[in-house]
């Protein structure tokens, strides 16, 4: 099965950065279209790896371990949770 690894690892990462996100903005929104975006925007700015079954997968992951490519990600995402939170694709809720 031919996959994108970069976006592996996006989806992988996702969830903590987002914590970290939500400490700093008490306000960013989480719902599923904003999830979506941001890592929409994540994954343009950076390049795509992708991998066929067994030893590309294992190759590629050692990669981006080495290579400071879970930093490139991070840094991806928290650029992603910048530009959907200020131009989200829905209104605000008032009651939230």
């Amino acid at each position: 099965m031919l996959r994108n690894y970069t976006e592996v690892v996006v989806a992988e990462v996702f969830d903590s950065v987002l914590r970290e996100e939500i400490k700093q903005n008490p306000d960013l929104c989480d719902c599923q279209r904003c999830r979506e975006d941001v890592m929409a925007v994540a994954l343009n700015r950076l390049p795509p790896r992708y991998v066929a079954r067994g030893l590309g997968e294992v190759y590629t992951k050692a990669s981006f371990d080495q290579v400071g490519g879970k930093a490139q990600i991070i840094a991806a995402l928290m650029h992603g949770f910048k530009l959907v939170g200020q131009s989200p694709r829905h209104k605000k809720d008032p009651t939230s």
